[in-house]
């Protein structure tokens, strides 16, 4: 497929998980896509895993906490697109294990912090002139069913969340007049960390499966990325300042009860 054909991609936490089955995609449709994360072994794993289709990919060391390091891999980034960045992917976010709001520390704040909401925005700011280059320019940040529906027991990732989102509305309404479009994605997934927590104690995923209506997470590859493709691509030319839902009416149609979490109440 070709649907990206040309376009120079940025996607962060493209090591693994998410970022990881995003960063194949978009290379598997045209991209070249610049993987950005703390991960070097496994980032240039996912690097050599697009070369090896056929893709064209590129992968910079990043902690994403760094302004520094942000600069850095924007400008590397760019320089893949001859001075553009068509697609900006924002995937990466420390979660904190679920916690009653009166144990939340102050480390837990921050990083949810400076990992989600701060590292989104410096991202979108250092990366502006490259996306308004673009002239088609798509940005895609990542949000929570937890910060908009308020689940419990998950403060420092939900109000991250949250203030994506709002990031992206107000990004949304002021960069539409460079062409730059700017939408969020909230996605309930199946990744390979909760799949090996899965039957121990810590297994929030199966928790948060029980109370979905269709009592499973997405498959990261054929169901997420294919939203993250279409909110890049021309397809979705006319769609910015939205939130696209792929949660299998988690958000909208259930609750989730963390309360018998380990570290909840302890």
């Amino acid at each position: 497929m070709s649907r990206l054909e040309g376009r120079n991609a940025l996607v962060t936490g493209g090591a693994q998980g998410l970022g990881r089955a995003i960063a194949r995609s978009l290379a598997g449709m045209g991209a070249h896509v610049t993987v950005v994360d703390l991960n070097e072994a496994k980032g240039r794993e996912c690097v050599d895993s697009i070369g090896a289709a056929s893709g064209s990919a590129s992968f910079v060391k990043a902690n994403v906490a760094r302004r520094e390091d942000i600069e850095a891999a924007v400008h590397q980034a760019a320089d893949h697109g001859d001075g553009r960045i068509d697609v900006m992917v924002n995937a990466a976010q420390f979660f904190a294990m679920p916690k009653a709001l009166e144990l939340v520390t102050d480390k837990d704040w921050e990083l949810s912090e400076a990992t989600g909401p701060k590292a989104t925005f410096r991202f979108m700011q250092i990366g502006f002139p490259f996306l308004r280059a673009s002239g088609r320019a798509s940005v895609i940040n990542f949000v929570s069913g937890s910060a908009l529906g308020g689940i419990a027991y998950t403060a420092p990732y939900s109000a991250a969340k949250g203030a994506v989102a709002a990031l992206t509305k107000v990004a949304a309404n002021e960069w539409a007049r460079h062409r730059i479009r700017v939408n969020a994605l909230c996605p309930f997934a199946l990744t390979e960390a909760q799949e090996s927590m899965i039957g121990t104690e810590w297994d929030n995923y199966t928790r948060t499966a029980v109370a979905s209506p269709m009592k499973r997470g997405a498959d990261p590859e054929t169901e997420i990325a294919p939203a993250v493709a279409f909110l890049a691509s021309d397809d979705a030319a006319f769609v910015t300042g939205t939130v696209l839902h792929v949660d299998g009416g988690m958000t909208e149609l259930s609750t989730v009860d963390y309360s018998q979490s380990p570290g909840v109440f302890g």
